[in-house]
């Protein structure tokens, strides 16, 4: 009787185990930025591409334009993306329009995520913002 208790224990600590380091895995990986207002309020480098609106258009929302560094290739948005917010040259995230966002995404979809909603400004183009999740991840380690 003793080894069916011992037995019954050792599965329920398993399975407690198991369940908590699956909480605080899940709670690490989800983005710390959710979206534009939220990327707006951090002090954190922001990425855009090369002659886009998005600079004056962030410049208009008080975003500081010493956070605002222009990208002009998709290599040059990874290389900021995989250097992150902490690195010289590196960003949090990139706003940009939908379709290179996605054409970056399509090309690293382990690497990258859409973070927030799309909207559109003055009827042209759709902006989105791109955040890095391993520039997360080491922020937590």
């Amino acid at each position: 009787m003793l080894l069916i208790w011992l037995f019954v224990i050792l599965i329920v600590n398993s399975s407690y185990t198991a369940n908590l380091t699956s909480i605080l895995t899940v709670q690490q990986l989800a983005p710390s930025i959710n979206g534009l207002e939220s990327l707006i309020h951090t002090n954190l480098p922001i990425g855009y591409q090369t002659g886009s609106f998005v600079r004056d258009y962030l410049i208009n929302l008080n975003v500081n334009p010493g956070r605002l560094k222009d990208l002009e290739s998709r290599e040059m948005y990874e290389r900021a993306l995989n250097l992150g917010p902490y690195s010289q040259g590196g960003v949090a995230a990139i706003v940009d329009e939908l379709p290179y966002v996605q054409l970056l995404q399509a090309s690293n979809c382990q690497k990258y995520t859409i973070a927030g909603q799309e909207f559109t400004k003055s009827g042209w183009g759709f902006v989105s913002l791109f955040c890095f999740l391993c520039n997360i991840l080491d922020m937590l380690f």
